[in-house]
């Protein structure tokens, strides 16, 4: 066979296409990997919604270099309605122009939304004032009262071990 570029590129071709089907075409029918995902949170003076107790007297032991806030609630009355005035803080921490509708609730042990604490109707522990929060608004913060009603059928056993706070987003974009 005289050798020409014709034969050459045929001949180039072939030792391709045979190296090919000789080391298989690199494709896999499964693939297993190891990964591990780090998850971090910041604390409240980083986060749009910052949470603090503001009265001494109800501070816990959770203290300012926690991310627990706790409720002390050892040497309540009996059979008394205990208000603890400008106790509990909620501040917008954002820049941007958002108002958000608060809600203070006892989920139901299924889950589910549960009792919203504002306002009382009976529970044994309720906060008041200011449900809405935000630049929208015109308060960048919101002051409670914490209510303990251990009047009639409540007593110490019924306050709640956690509650859950939701801020919804009202207005910005």
């Amino acid at each position: 066979m005289k050798l020409n570029r014709r034969n050459t590129l045929i001949g180039l071709g072939t030792i391709v296409a045979g190296g090919g089907a000789a080391l298989g075409t690199g494709a896999f029918s499964s693939v297993e990997a190891a990964r591990s995902v780090d998850v971090s949170t910041e604390g409240d003076g980083s986060a749009l919604l910052e949470l603090e107790i503001v009265n001494e007297t109800l501070a816990g032991e959770g203290g300012e270099d926690s991310d627990l806030i706790e409720f002390d609630v050892d040497d309540l009355n009996q059979d008394a309605l205990t208000r603890f005035e400008d106790a509990f803080e909620i501040g917008y921490g954002g820049d941007e122009d958002h108002s958000y509708s608060l809600e203070i609730r006892v989920d139901n042990e299924n889950g589910d939304s549960g009792t919203n604490l504002f306002g009382g109707d009976g529970e044994p522990m309720y906060f008041e004032g200011s449900d809405q929060l935000g630049a929208g608004e015109g308060n960048d913060e919101v002051t409670l009262d914490v209510v303990f009603d251990l009047q009639g059928e409540n007593d110490e056993d019924d306050i709640p071990d956690e509650i859950t706070i939701v801020a919804e987003r009202t207005t910005g974009s």
